[in-house]
Parts: C-alpha cells; structure tokens; sequence
C-alpha cells in the first residue's frame, strides 16, 4: 500500500491535517473552523514539503534498485548437473545402465 508515493502523500496530508487541528485547537485555542482551516493549510505545506523530499530523492532509489537488480542477474545461479553420471564406455553408455531415448521425459 505504501509503495506509491501519492498513497504516502495522502496519508501524510491525512494524519498531519488530523494532528495539526487538533494542535490549533488545543494549543491555540482556536474555534472549529478555524482549527480545520488552519490544520489543513499547515497539512498541505507539511504533505508538499514530503512530496518535494521524496521527488528529489527518487532517482537516487530508482538508480539503486536497479543496480542491485543488476547485481541479482549478474550473479552464477545454481548449474545443470546431468541426470546420470557417464562412463566413458564403448557405446559411450550411461554408468547407471539406462539408454537414450528419443521419448521426451517428464520432470
């Protein structure tokens, strides 16, 4: 839920416009109203400033994720071990005695 960034500036906007008029009108002794239109244009200023923080710093995330998405590709994943070990034999058949076949196997 909080990986997109309006969800965080909305609840940021939300949780500060509830605090804040809680503070004028406790705080400030400011009346209903008042409290609400005061909670929220502080709200806005507290949300736009988080917005603002976080669009700066968004290319700085991008560019790490992608690096370290890099790095996760770029490192050895586990190898194909064959089913069966061969012997080098004259018919060049397997060491546990089974014979290629053309049918293809289900795993």
């Amino acid at each position: 839920m909080f990986r997109y960034r309006r969800v965080r500036v909305l609840t940021v906007l939300l949780s500060g416009w509830v605090v804040l008029t809680a503070v004028e009108r406790w705080a400030e002794q400011a009346p209903w109203p008042g409290a609400v239109r005061g909670g929220l244009l502080w709200a806005c200023v507290v949300a736009g400033v988080w917005w603002f923080a976080e669009w700066t710093q968004s290319p700085l995330r991008t560019a790490r994720e992608a690096a370290e998405a890099r790095a996760a590709d770029a490192s050895p994943g586990p190898q194909d071990v064959a089913p069966y070990e061969y012997e080098g034999g004259a018919d060049d058949e397997p060491a546990d005695g089974r014979r290629g076949s053309t049918t293809a196997s289900r795993r």
